[in-house]
């Protein structure tokens, strides 16, 4: 029998993993973007990821799919600080 409440939530991790996506695609396509090879990786590994989200069978998957998903997030929303570190 599903489970309901897992299916639930896997359908909105599955748009939050491409809420984030968005972001990446934001970054690595805009006009003065001089993105890194690793962010247009982790862009690619993100959307393949984005797609397994929602065969996701129990409450563990769905609590590692949200740390997965918070880390993605935390790198994209901090690239900046990223890259300003790595230019030192």
């Amino acid at each position: 029998m599903p489970n309901y409440l897992v299916t639930a939530q896997a359908e909105v991790l599955y748009e939050k993993a491409y809420g984030i996506l968005a972001k990446y695609a934001k970054y690595t396509y805009a006009e003065n973007s001089n993105a890194p090879d690793c962010i247009r990786k982790i862009e690619d590994e993100l959307s393949a990821y984005a797609q397994n989200i929602v065969l996701c069978k129990d409450q563990t998957e769905i609590d590692d799919v949200k740390k997965n998903l918070a880390v993605y997030e935390n790198i994209i929303d901090n690239i900046d600080v990223l890259s300003s570190m790595g230019s030192k």
